[in-house]
């Protein structure tokens, strides 16, 4: 819980009890010592912040009001005593009480003190340390929980419950009499800065309208796609052709076939974004925030066809037959042939940074992260298992005061927690050691070794995935026509999180965004490399990778999300809390019960695929900056951060370098834009030789 609520929770109880009220104290709260950790993490989350402030402005934002139900007693006692704790109009809490109402999600939270997660908070009360607890309460009748939102109706003066789990509005309503009545009891939260005519329980924040980075990426698609005339629609059959090695020349220079160079482009961005994002989309924005994501994957098809055909153009062959490509190069070099070398230098150094730490964070730690999680999950799902069903039985002894049995089940619980912890410690470092060892030997060997694994993993994974994924739909033919007209119809007719059709639009434009990165241009390093001495046609091949990530792979599981009805499953969502990958695979499991455990091992090898791909692109981006012989220090450091992603949790430091990825858009683009019309001039020139019969076939 923030520092802000603390301070209303005893601003609330000081309404509730007048001694404590006439006495005017207050408990300030004193968070405890952050760790070197924690400050350096802190530093991150600033620049987090200033970061989303800019890149997820929204575009045509709204503002919705609402209050905020906060009823609660708080009890204090000296510090680091064993004793009763005290409320400020004299009741009195025992220890063992304490531990029923945390049993029961009662309380509020308590500080983390050296490492150790306590029940209670520190703070000073009238200028002396105190332990204190907040206790968590209904309304006088009940139903209505603590930390309840209810969004104001201004044209029926009635206010609607807020879903908490999903953040949509349900139809259960409350009166402005019932409003007044625990604003007069103090069981609102006030506003911080009330404004003159307003109530002060009126609480306001921002809905709807599409973040700016969102904006930008969907822009650009739109006029790639209308400029270079609908080539992703035109030129599909032609890029189908060159992707099966039809005019693969072996003795053109590059590095690695049209195929791997797709293989490898793919494998960063094929995994979670599949497998979870559409999850998101849906849980979010009904059925119809696919049809976006859709849509998005469609248009974006001309955006990768632009850049990677630049980042074949510019794309430098060195002696040694390795290449530097990408948007370091077109940007730069590009933009100086039209005179603009200083706009190109600063473009490229901009993004030649974030692909760096994009490729330390979002494309190395994370995807460490979410591999060993994903592996240590197998392997503990029984275990875990056990510890969910002793919390379970906890709760329900705590909701039957038998504080006897509840201490033996707690008991029981922090053995297994301990040994659940020791055996996660020990796994990750082992399981850190040996990710760290097999992508140091396959990035060591450069994109020829990246391409050959990839070419395997990701063609493997994905008919795995697909076949799964069929096998649902298949069982449920029937259903899927009405489906698809369901995911029509609620495209512009849907609920979502900002409500209507702009809500379900941003929410599956934003997933399909993060999902393909079409305008990122990570994927023109890699297709950079493609053994050809035609740009356009390495074009054609990248083109394909928004439609096999977002039409294909994306569609499959957004049909076994509707067939299942993962995406409004309310004991799913709501009870159980599931979301994201953890949804998706609850919805394998309800058709294919053994299919969660192939889904681990898909989560890992993909994030391992990731992993090796985007240690290219940061690598060929570290090149660009410090020169080939700095190459190997790059390499050393990203087997490292895999490591360090796999043992630790890294907050606001992932953050950080994830929106990098996103923030990579903005140069790329403003680039390609300028330079869209030597891609477009090539293009006709290409196709004009196509229709020639020029080109020599191989296969």
């Amino acid at each position: 819980m923030k520092v802000w609520s603390i301070g209303v929770l005893f601003l609330l109880t000081s309404v509730q009890f007048p001694q404590f009220a006439q006495s005017q104290d207050s408990v300030q709260e004193v968070p405890p010592e952050k760790s070197a950790y924690q400050k350096v993490d802190g530093i991150f989350k600033y620049a987090v912040d200033a970061i989303e402030q800019v890149l997820f402005y929204r575009l045509g934002k709204g503002e919705q009001h609402y209050i905020l139900f906060e009823r609660a007693t708080s009890y204090t006692r000296a510090p680091g005593s064993n004793g009763v704790y005290t409320s400020f109009d004299g009741q009195v809490l025992a220890v063992d009480q304490v531990q029923v109402f945390s049993a029961r999600g009662e309380l509020l939270e308590g500080h983390t003190i050296s490492g150790e997660q306590k029940n209670y908070r520190l703070g000073n009360l009238n200028d002396k340390p105190v332990e204190y607890v907040t206790i968590k309460q209904s309304s006088a009748e009940g139903s209505v929980k603590y930390g309840t939102r209810f969004a104001y109706d201004s044209t029926t003066k009635t206010y609607r419950i807020i879903h908490k789990k999903r953040n949509l509005l349900g139809e259960e309503t409350v009166s402005q009499v019932v409003v007044d009545e625990w604003n007069s009891n103090g069981w609102l939260k006030q506003v911080d800065e009330p404004v003159a005519g307003q109530p002060s329980y009126l609480l306001s924040r921002p809905v709807g309208g599409i973040p700016f980075v969102v904006a930008w990426l969907a822009c650009g698609a739109v006029f790639f796609t209308l400029y270079m005339q609908g080539f992703n629609f035109w030129g599909f059959g032609h890029a189908l052709a060159i992707v099966t090695g039809k005019y693969d020349n072996p003795a053109e220079a590059g590095e690695v076939t049209h195929f791997q160079a797709l293989s490898s482009a793919l494998s960063a961005t094929i995994g979670l974004g599949n497998i979870a994002g559409v999850t998101i989309a849906m849980t979010l924005g009904g059925p119809g925030a696919f049809f976006w994501m859709l849509l998005c994957g469609l248009l974006g098809m001309c955006t990768k066809f632009v850049e990677c055909t630049l980042g074949l153009k510019y794309r430098t062959v060195k002696p040694d037959g390795t290449v530097l490509g990408g948007p370091m190069r077109y940007l730069k070099v590009g933009l100086d042939e039209m005179q603009l070398g200083i706009l190109g230098s600063i473009l490229s150094f901009v993004f030649a940074i974030m692909c760096v730490l994009a490729s330390f964070g979002g494309g190395n730690m994370l995807q460490a992260n979410q591999a060993g999680s994903a592996m240590l999950q197998m392997f503990q799902q029984d275990a875990l298992d056990e510890y969910s069903e002793l919390n379970d039985n906890i709760k329900a002894v705590a909701l039957a005061n038998d504080t006897a049995q509840m201490q033996e089940l707690q008991s029981l619980r922090n053995m297994k927690k301990t040994a659940i912890d020791t055996y996660e410690r020990n796994f990750k470092i082992i399981y850190g050691v040996i990710l760290a060892g097999l992508v140091g030997v396959v990035i060591i060997g450069g994109i020829k070794r990246i391409a050959s694994t990839a070419c395997r993993i990701v063609p493997t994974m994905c008919l795995i995935y697909s076949a799964a994924c069929l096998f649902i739909i298949i069982k449920h033919i029937t259903l899927v026509p009405e489906l698809v007209v369901q995911i029509f119809q609620e495209a512009f007719t849907g609920n979502a999180m900002g409500g209507g059709i702009v809500g379900v639009l941003v929410v599956g434009v934003q997933r399909a965004a993060f999902s393909n990165e079409a305008g990122a241009g990570s994927a023109a390093i890699a297709h950079s490399a493609a053994k050809t001495e035609e740009p356009i046609r390495e074009g054609c091949v990248a083109l394909l990778e928004p439609f096999i990530d977002t039409i294909v792979i994306c569609s499959m599981t957004a049909l076994v999300i509707l067939i299942t009805g993962a995406w409004d499953n309310q004991q799913w969502i709501v009870e159980q809390g599931l979301q994201g990958s953890a949804l998706t695979s609850r919805a394998f499991k309800a058709e294919i019960s053994w299919f969660p455990l192939v889904l681990s091992i898909a989560v890992t090898l993909f994030a391992y695929s990731t992993i090796i791909s985007w240690s290219y692109y940061g690598e060929r981006a570290w090149e660009s900056l410090f020169g080939l012989r700095t190459t190997g220090l790059y390499k050393i450091l990203a087997v490292i951060c895999v490591f360090i992603g796999t043992i630790v949790n890294l907050g606001s430091v992932l953050d950080f370098s994830d929106m990098m990825i996103l923030g990579m858009a903005f140069p790329n683009i403003a680039g390609i834009l300028l330079l869209s019309p030597k891609v477009k001039k090539d293009l006709f020139a290409y196709w004009k030789r196509y229709k020639a019969g020029e080109f020599k076939t191989y296969s």
